[in-house]
């Protein structure tokens, strides 16, 4: 296989007993290795409240192939747990976050463990967020600011809002909660800017994306605006392209559609504001696709998301940066 080429596979299809495997993040591991993991459903119809499991496979070629799957978190939870956001902690060890779902809506929390063994085996649950309220998080999310500090995107009623910390993880803080002007905004992503400001964007039922800056690392944030990503409500991944240095979004780009397709990436050399070389991920007629992440290995993104026909399978394709650009 020529190693400029994107390539593709579905890395966890759903099978008789397991109706969705969805929402993942990838990590690099120390010895080259790939760690990946997502919510693994075990039983029922695959509904967001439905049981499920955190799930890991390890691969040691940059994706192609992965070894058997193993579990990363049982669930714990009332329903089920999900939502899986890696970090490498200075200490070395890693850090997984979660949602501990115990209700169908009332009642979900953000948990986070850590693995000081490359992901083998993790200690004991620390919550985060309080429960009896509908704390969520989204894939593939938290990133390291240029401060060293930890920002893990969050969302509560309608508010988006990021859990921050400034020493590795012991101990966390909320933000300031934005929302756009004309209704909720949901499951933000954010990416650090050259200036060193944050910019998150966030699902909305507005028509698309809308945009919040911080210029404090995370602390408090600018009124959302809407953006040129435009599309219906699901969630966005957003990346910097680490050979150019521009910024790579992932989304639905599909204004006023009854389901999640086109998967479309989009670049931007102007920090946001400005978006081009629009490209179709995916875009069979018969298909939907949704809960996007980006994991930068050299100059190929490792892409995660799933797909809708035929059940929730999870999809992986691996994407050269030359290809967000043809």
């Amino acid at each position: 296989m020529n190693e400029h080429e994107a390539f593709e596979l579905f890395v966890a299809p759903v099978g008789p007993q397991n109706p969705r495997n969805s929402e993942a993040a990838i990590i690099a591991l120390n010895d080259g290795s790939l760690l990946l993991g997502w919510t693994e459903f075990y039983a029922g119809s695959g509904a967001d409240h439905g049981p499920a499991r955190l799930s890991g496979k390890i691969s040691t070629d940059g994706g192609r192939t992965w070894r058997e799957q193993y579990t990363l978190v049982e669930n714990d939870g009332g329903c089920n747990v999900m939502e899986v956001n890696f970090a490498r902690l200075k200490t070395g060890a890693l850090a997984l976050f979660y949602c501990q779902k115990n209700t169908e809506a009332t009642d979900c929390r953000i948990m986070k463990r850590t693995s000081s063994d490359e992901g083998r085996t993790w200690g004991d649950a620390v919550q985060l967020s309080p429960g009896g309220k509908y704390t969520g998080l989204t894939n593939g999310r938290c990133i390291r600011l240029r401060t060293g500090r930890l920002l893990l995107e969050a969302w509560e009623g309608g508010d988006g809002y990021c859990c921050l910390s400034d020493d590795e993880g012991e101990t966390w803080r909320d933000s300031q909660r934005v929302r756009p002007a004309d209704g909720p905004g949901y499951e933000p992503a954010c990416v650090e800017l050259k200036d060193g400001r944050v910019m998150m964007l966030m699902r909305t039922g507005l028509g698309g994306q809308y945009k919040s800056l911080s210029a404090d690392g995370g602390e408090t944030w600018s009124a959302p605006v809407p953006t040129p990503l435009v599309g219906t409500a699901a969630p966005v991944a957003v990346s910097r392209i680490p050979t150019t240095g521009d910024l790579l979004a992932i989304w639905n780009h599909n204004p006023g559609a009854g389901k999640r397709n086109p998967l479309t990436a989009a670049v931007s050399s102007d920090e946001g504001e400005t978006w081009e070389h629009f490209r179709n991920l995916e875009e069979a007629p018969d298909d939907a696709w949704a809960y996007p992440a980006a994991t930068w290995v050299g100059d190929r993104a490792l892409l995660t998301y799933f797909n809708y026909k035929g059940g929730l399978s999870l999809k992986l394709r691996s994407v050269p940066a030359a290809w967000f650009y043809e």
